[in-house]
Order: structure tokens, then sequence, then C-alpha cells
């Protein structure tokens, strides 16, 4: 299994977990964050009293995957959510070594199936 972590701009978080979801992956997190450095958006920059240093406002989308889907996960992301302007965001991919899904007790691959 797989964990994706998208930085994206916000307007494009809409269409991006609506192409997700058509595509297939169910369960994602969406949280809104302050970006520092290379994500920021020159046209969109202010001050933060709270890092004392320039920051932009994007979206920090989260989904586990099987390790056959991430290829398709990632193409969709970075299709949807590119603007061609600097600050479009990043995608971070890592593993997961295990998973349990609380309510049922189920592991491993399935319990990030939807169904489950």
């Amino acid at each position: 299994m797989k964990e994706i972590k998208a930085y994206i701009r916000p307007e494009k978080v809409d269409a991006v977990v609506h192409a997700l979801e058509d595509a297939g992956f169910a369960s994602l997190t969406i949280i809104p964050v302050d970006a520092l450095g290379a994500l920021a958006d020159p046209k969109r920059e202010h001050l933060s009293e709270l890092y004392a240093s320039r920051c932009s406002g994007v979206c920090k989308l989260e989904l586990v995957c099987r390790a056959e889907d991430v290829d398709r996960a990632i193409r969709l992301i970075v299709e949807i959510a590119r603007s061609g302007y600097s600050g479009d965001g990043i995608v971070f991919v890592s593993e997961v070594s295990q998973a349990v899904k609380i309510r049922t007790g189920v592991e491993g691959r399935e319990a990030i199936d939807a169904a489950t």
C-alpha cells in the first residue's frame, strides 16, 4: 500500500477530488494548510504572523491506495491540478506498512477498500 500526499491549489481541489472519485479512489482526506518556500505563489503570498514568513494557502490531499494504483492516481492529480504557473504544488508517495479498519478490524489491503 502507498500513501499519496498532494499539495495543490485550493481552486483545483473540487476537480481533482471528482476525478479521483470517478476513477475509484473513494477515501480521501483534504486539509487546508499554509505552505512555505517553493510552493508559495507570488500572486497569492501574504505575511503570516504565525510563521513570520511568506506563505500561501494550499490544500493537502491524502489518499492511501494499492501500490499498483499509484501511477494512475498521480497522473490524475497532476493532470487536473496543473495550471502551468509557479505554486501548482507537489506530490509525495510513501510506503504504508499496515492499515486497520477501526469499525471492523479488517486489516491490510482490504482495509482501504471502500466496501469493507
